[in-house]
């Protein structure tokens, strides 16, 4: 069975179809007739382009099943218009089509779609829609390929001019646009998707508050533990709550300590829209991947400066950052993470899979960047990662080590590559840097290691010779 699509499907509902203003009126009227809604809409002024001929009774309804999935049919057998769509037709032309545009970024996926077409130009990779849905489906957010739903919502978000309306350039993002209809920049939304999940809820706490003045912050956390369903960290709450959202520009803070009941106060600042951060928290940050889209903010310098930083969050956002870089310079694509870093390693570690084609040979890379300086790869720590080559298919694995490498590890790998049709390659604190400080380096590096691993004799091949 094909898994479902995490952005709606499009058929027969584009803006060059049908009229969106006369398309609400139409189910509106006939909310609750099926039948009587698809004679509507079947005409003008609802239908642009006229049938060809009469639509045969599957045509006739999809229109009505995409308008089910962009939210304006209720989910159910009673074909009932929603609210949102009673409130859309409230509306009219540019308001009706922003509105309909900001639903479809903050709850129907299109803002993954928009960052994951800004990360493809950015890296200089054609964009057409099957090539976005395949780069978009690699990550795990679902986008059939030869389909029309992405370029339907794409229409949609083009009326009202966060992509060009002219097929030329199709895919090109405006900013400005996004940012106007979002309600927030590029800046808050990375630094709000890379919040831990307790301060998530914090947030979300503080959007079901909506303070007026300064507000007591225990009592927010309070209500997080409550949204959570268990206690949070109250070992320093401005440590981890109110700096990184401070940082952000989101709230301003005292403290005075916690000693004789004190508690820290907090207040939102004019970037703080309940209406806007609402519904961010409460499902688009789902859609969203913190590590792609921080990436994107961030420059390699910055990248080895975190990676000795003291704070865990840090080097662990650091590490994953690391990986898709080396993803870019090698020209592979993101395939998935293996496991978050932070749900079991406390950023310690970070795994990533890649594919692509090196020369003309298909490719499957895992990734792993160990960042523990005063630490060390071992023997064991290789053998885990053969072992888990088994179940993700890879052909080589890759491992970034800010710190040293065993020799019994190094000869781990060696006696692995001679029995095995696997590639291990492993990079050291100085590579890294090396790389850092000249990406092209990475080329010269990865040749360096390819030689040694053509000069292996694999034994699997020595009757051969005989």
């Amino acid at each position: 069975m094909a898994q479902p699509s995490d952005i709606p499907v499009g058929s027969q509902f584009t803006p060059d179809l049908v009229d969106l203003s006369a398309f609400l009126d139409a189910i509106i009227k006939h909310s609750g007739d099926k039948p009587a809604m698809e004679r509507a809409i079947a005409r003008s002024p609802v239908r642009i382009r006229p049938y060809r001929r009469p639509p045969t009774r599957r045509q006739a309804s999809l229109p009505l099943e995409a308008a089910r999935q962009y939210g304006l049919i209720e989910p159910t057998p009673s074909w009932e218009a929603t609210a949102r769509a009673r409130g859309f037709a409230e509306l009219e032309g540019d308001d009706l089509h922003r509105a309909f545009a900001r639903h479809i970024l903050l709850n129907l996926g299109g803002l993954r779609v928009v960052e994951a077409a800004q990360q493809m130009a950015h890296d200089g990779l054609k964009i057409t829609g099957d090539s976005l849905a395949g780069y978009l489906t690699d990550q795990g957010f679902r986008v059939g390929v030869h389909n029309t739903a992405i370029n339907s919502l794409r229409k949609w978000l083009a009326e009202a001019d966060v992509f060009p309306k002219r097929r030329h350039r199709a895919w090109e993002v405006d900013p400005a646009s996004k940012e106007s209809l979002v309600g927030m920049s590029d800046e808050t939304i990375a630094a709000l998707v890379g919040l831990g999940d307790e301060q998530q809820a914090f947030v979300e706490s503080l959007c079901r508050i909506e303070p007026d003045g300064w507000y007591p912050s225990a009592d927010v956390r309070d209500l997080t533990e409550s949204i959570m369903g268990r206690r949070v960290d109250r070992a320093n709450i401005p440590k981890t709550f109110l700096e990184p959202l401070h940082e952000a520009r989101l709230i301003e803070y005292t403290t005075r300590g916690t000693s004789g009941g004190k508690t820290s106060h907090l207040r939102t600042t004019d970037r703080f829209d309940t209406e806007v951060l609402g519904p961010f928290m409460a499902r688009t940050i789902k859609q969203l991947d913190p590590s792609l889209i921080a990436y994107y903010r961030r420059r390699p310098t910055d990248i080895r400066d975190d990676l000795t930083s003291k704070d865990r969050n840090t080097k662990g956002e650091a590490l994953e950052a690391l990986a898709i870089w080396v993803m870019r310079l090698l020209g592979l694509r993101f395939v998935g993470w293996r496991k978050r870093a932070a749900d079991e390693t406390a950023h310690a570690e970070v795994d990533v899979l890649l594919a692509g084609t090196l020369g003309t040979v298909p490719t499957r890379w895992q990734v792993q960047c160990k960042n523990t300086p005063s630490g060390r790869v071992s023997l064991e720590d290789i053998a885990k990662e053969i072992g888990i080559s088994l179940v993700t298919k890879a052909t080589i694995v890759l491992i970034f080590a800010n710190c040293q490498v065993t020799a019994p590890a190094r000869d781990y790998a060696q006696e692995v590559m001679k029995h095995t049709a696997l590639t291990v390659m492993i990079l050291d604190r100085d590579d890294l840097n090396e790389i850092i400080d000249s990406p092209g380096r990475i080329a010269t590096i990865l040749r360096r290691e390819a030689h040694k691993t053509a000069n292996i004799p694999r034994h699997g091949a020595d009757w051969l010779a005989r």
